[in-house]
Order: C-alpha cells, then sequence, then structure tokens
C-alpha cells in the first residue's frame, strides 16, 4: 500500500508520454541509465563483499514484503516490487524531496533522501547502512541529471535483475503444489 498511495499521490510528476521521450536521447538519457547501472552494481558489490561480509551475524533489521503463496499473490508481490517500488521511491525520495534552490539545500535534501530511503528499508543501523549504499546511484543520477526518469528506470532495471529468479522459482513451486 506504501507504494500504490506514494506512486498515486506523486502521478502528476510522472508521465508515460515524457518518459518514452527519454529513451529517444543517447546522451541524456541512456548514456546516465548506463552509468547509474554501473554504480548500482558497484554499490551492490561494496554491500555484499564489503558490508555483509564483514557483519556477519548481526541482524540488518530491514523491512520483508509478505505475500499469499499464490498465482495472485505472486502478481501482486511481482507488480509492487518490479513497479510500485522503483517509481514511487524515486519520485518521493527523489523528486519530491530533493530542492535544488541552493547548494546548501540541495546537499541537505539529498542527504535527507537518503536517510529517509534507508529508514524505509530497515530500523537497525547496519540495514540503514546497507540501504543507502543502494540508494546512493539513483540520488546521484537524480542529482546530476535532474531527470527522475533516469533513477527510475535504473531502478526498475535492477529490482528485475534482482527479483524475476525469484518471482519465476515461486510461480513453478506454486504450479508443482
Amino acid at each position: 500500500m506504501f507504494y500504490l498511495v506514494l506512486v498515486v499521490y506523486y502521478s502528476k510528476d510522472f508521465s508515460f508520454v515524457e518518459y518514452s521521450r527519454n529513451f529517444k536521447s543517447i546522451k541524456r538519457f541512456w548514456i546516465p541509465v548506463a552509468f547509474t547501472v554501473v554504480g548500482s552494481q558497484i554499490a551492490s558489490l561494496v554491500k555484499q563483499h564489503l558490508i555483509i561480509a564483514n557483519f556477519i551475524g548481526v541482524l540488518d533489521g530491514t523491512y520483508g514484503i509478505t505475500w499469499e503463496n499464490s498465482y495472485i499473490g505472486e502478481l501482486l508481490y511481482a507488480i509492487t516490487i518490479l513497479f510500485l517500488c522503483p517509481i514511487g521511491e524515486e519520485l518521493f525520495f527523489r523528486k519530491a524531496i530533493m530542492n535544488f534552490e541552493s547548494c546548501t539545500s540541495a546537499m541537505t535534501t539529498f542527504v535527507l533522501g537518503l536517510i529517509l530511503c534507508a529508514i524505509s528499508y530497515a530500523y537497525l543501523p547496519l540495514g540503514i547502512v546497507e540501504a543507502m549504499v543502494l540508494a546512493l546511484p539513483y540520488a546521484i543520477a537524480f542529482f546530476c541529471t535532474r531527470n527522475i526518469y533516469v533513477p527510475i528506470t535504473v531502478h526498475i532495471i535492477f529490482m528485475m535483475y534482482q527479483h524475476i529468479p525469484s518471482i519465476i522459482y515461486d510461480v513453478a513451486r506454486i504450479s508443482l503444489r
């Protein structure tokens, strides 16, 4: 519900027409997307190999989305995790929070957006740091391009990369019951 409310509330800041127009620009859209994808992979590697590897056994306090063990439950989970989450988070934690009126407000709201995003994922310090590391490339992409569709695209790609294998596995598992 959280992500659905964010997407509905901030829907005025998202246009499928404008989003599709971005696909035509290699320099203003696809190059920043490529750099952000690389940054997201680096952030993921930092999380896995530097943070998690050095804090084995320490609780991270991350939240999880639970879903019903059915086709409908899996479909709702997939829609939520692959689309509503990336669009809602980027519209709120980047577009709505980040303020570029001055250098001070830009840096303050940049950090505030990272912290609030991290708190939406975890309640313990380790999980908050992990989430901030993962959100950093998206925040940098929006900060540098001022184009919300760049971090939305990368966030969707990254969520697909992370979650589609487990969604396929779950659908197969449900089918074989």
